[in-house]
């Protein structure tokens, strides 16, 4: 959804094309993977099926196609701006379901796993922050860096969370192991209790 609104919200500043909103993009954002200009032509073409945009029979000398926001589209950006960003419901995240499992597994070392998924993300951190878009890039590509840099954190500072946890588990005497359930899972709707007639 942000590429649409973002493709739509340059198009509300001015008339572009695909390859010029994508490098748009890329400068605004800083992103450290470039948009792929395929995607951007494929989010012009839903803006356009969709009214927000249309697209000028005229090229310019070099056969590019020029897409504008429509009014439509206008309303679109100033309702898109307007209204704050609901944070989605968290995807299982592959990490949190690895740990987890792995924490119930018996015989896996946790402590070790963790101490190397610790350093694999100080590591990103320390690229990342190396990395980040220098100052005279804008505030937008800052903006847009410090957001990846404090994700890289929060990902330290939940592993330290978790070798925490388990430290305490097994200090406590908490077995960390899960055997198997043998029990089979009930299956079906739960049976309703027959009513007694007197």
């Amino acid at each position: 959804m942000s590429v649409r609104m973002s493709v739509l919200a340059m198009l509300a500043q001015q008339p572009s094309y695909g390859y010029l909103l994508r490098a748009e993009f890329d400068r605004r954002t800083g992103a450290p993977k470039p948009l792929n200009v395929g995607q951007v032509y494929k989010v012009l073409e839903m803006l356009e099926r969709d009214g927000f945009v249309t697209r000028s029979e005229q090229t310019d000398a070099d056969g590019h196609v020029f897409y504008e926001a429509s009014a439509a589209g206008r309303v679109e950006v100033e309702r898109w701006l307007s209204t704050p960003e609901q944070a989605d419901a968290p995807a299982r995240s592959d990490l949190a379901v690895k740990v987890a499992i792995a924490s119930t597994l018996p015989g896996v070392d946790i402590e070790r796993m963790l101490a190397l998924q610790r350093q694999a993300a100080i590591e990103r951190l320390q690229q990342l922050t190396r990395a980040t878009a220098p100052d005279g890039a804008g505030l937008g590509p800052q903006l847009a860096g410090d957001a990846i840099i404090f994700e890289a954190e929060t990902e330290v500072r939940w592993l330290d969370h978790v070798a925490e946890r388990i430290r305490a588990a097994r200090a406590a005497g908490t077995p960390l192991d899960v055997p198997f359930d043998t029990e089979p899972p009930k299956r079906g709707r739960p049976r309703m209790a027959s009513k007694e007639t007197s």
